[in-house]
């Protein structure tokens, strides 16, 4: 009767699942040079339920391989179109509807943020405008006097660096395969942080850049006059156009430790002051993504710490096109990994078929895998040349190269069925090492 009731609980209700491949780093973990493979547990009672919703962590079998278990993020929803472009994902309810960026719940977004490595070359901020009373030591910032400094001067825009995002243990360990990857530059990108502002400061301000548009936010300090107000400047030297867009009236107090953070997310500008959004706005799409970042002050000074540059998923398109889209009819989903840089995911599927010709006509379909994987070649019994090919199910089929059934092209497939999704993965709870600890609810 346990052994009954334990494989019920397993099948039906609970299931502890070990991640084997980094698809969804850092968020789920399956690497081999660091040993760190998540444990995680998978509810598979809530889809008996309910539908799976947008954004949530799905376990489900692979459309093409239904003998691989998965585990991805859903991102696109039955009965709408989505495509993927300067980054971001985007949807929209049919083709000649207005397209509109897909924007994670606050508790996703969290943990979609990766924090920028440290700089191999040394320190990330470098001082460019103040004198020798501006010093820089990590995370720490200790400005006297009008001045500024800059996240990595010399290295160019913010790219989706390969091991950002991982724990700092970690980092050293990880291999990067492909030295491509982590160039892609990227405009969503978020400082947080912390300061203390000296009594005689007029403003602290934060400038974040994206192609040729400059947005910077402004948050009046102890100095400023007392009706002053937050707010951020929008400024476009290609379109010529600017803008200020005014937020609460705060004001800095002079010795008082606040918490901070400025973001551009997903067409979206914000500055938040101890978790408090003190102003937002809306902006145009950007084409060019290439972002900088200063942390500047007007008046006696301040001291910061704890400075953080995080950056979101960078959705990467196949073969480098500049957008990627799909249909999703009713009844289907398309998962993606957070991992995008090295995720196997719906933008990569491909499918083949081949047919037999004869009464009726035999078909069977595949997972379409480059370099030679899936078909394979090879020698049949007699000698003569084979083709290999592994259909959905599992099944190996042999047949001559010459002679043999009628192949397609491989197609792009991202769609799984809704009677493919086993469950969501709730939870991470091991290992847990010194200096590794994966444990912790899964969003």
């Amino acid at each position: 009767m346990a052994i009954v009731v334990a494989l019920l609980f397993k099948y039906f209700v609970l299931e502890i699942s070990k991640i084997p491949s980094g698809s969804m780093q850092p968020t789920l973990m399956g690497n081999p040079e660091t040993g760190v493979f998540d444990r995680t547990l998978v509810d598979k009672l809530l889809y008996r339920m309910r539908d799976p919703r947008r954004f949530e962590i799905v376990v489900f079998k692979h459309p093409l391989e239904r003998s691989r278990v998965m585990v991805k993020r859903l991102v696109g929803m039955p009965g709408e179109e989505l495509k993927i472009e300067h980054g971001d994902l985007w949807t929209r309810a049919g083709e000649g509807e207005p397209w509109r960026i897909l924007r994670r719940p606050e508790n996703v977004q969290a943990a979609a943020w990766r924090t920028l490595r440290p700089s191999a070359r040394g320190a990330d901020w470098s001082v460019v405008r103040g004198g020798k009373e501006w010093q820089v030591a990590g995370e720490r910032i200790v400005a006297r006097g009008d001045g500024a400094a800059r996240f990595r001067a010399e290295g160019g825009p913010i790219t989706d660096g390969y091991t950002d995002g991982y724990p700092r243990a970690l980092q050293g360990q990880i291999v990067v395969r492909d030295p491509s990857l982590g160039r892609s530059p990227v405009g969503d990108v978020r400082l947080e942080g912390e300061l203390v502002a000296l009594a005689g400061t007029t403003a602290v301000t934060i400038e974040l850049t994206e192609g040729q548009r400059v947005y910077e936010f402004t948050l009046p300090g102890p100095a400023a006059p007392a009706d002053a107000r937050a707010r951020v400047l929008v400024r476009d030297s290609a379109a010529g156009s600017e803008r200020v867009e005014e937020g609460e009236p705060v004001r800095l107090l002079a010795g008082e430790h606040l918490a901070f953070a400025a973001e551009n997310l997903d067409d979206r500008l914000a500055l938040e002051l101890d978790g408090r959004t003190v102003v937002t706005t809306e902006i145009e799409p950007s084409a060019r993504r290439e972002a900088s970042l200063t942390l500047g002050v007007l008046g006696a000074g301040a001291d910061f710490a704890e400075l953080r540059v995080r950056r979101d998923i960078h959705y990467l398109t196949p073969e480098g096109r500049s957008s990627w889209s799909v249909v999703i009819p009713a009844g289907h989903y398309v998962m993606l990994g957070d991992n995008t840089q090295d995720s196997a995911d719906g933008r990569l599927w491909k499918s083949q078929t081949w047919t037999w010709k004869g009464e009726p006509e035999v078909k069977v379909r595949g997972n379409y895998r480059e370099g030679g994987e899936n078909p394979t070649y090879g020698v049949l019994a007699d000698g003569s040349p084979g083709i290999r090919f592994r259909d959905e199910w599992g099944e190996m089929h042999w047949f001559a190269r010459q002679g043999g059934p009628r192949e397609s092209l491989p197609g792009n497939a991202p769609l799984v069925p809704r009677e493919l999704v086993l469950g969501r993965a709730v939870a991470v709870f091991w290992p847990i090492r010194p200096g590794v600890r994966r444990l912790g609810w899964l969003h």
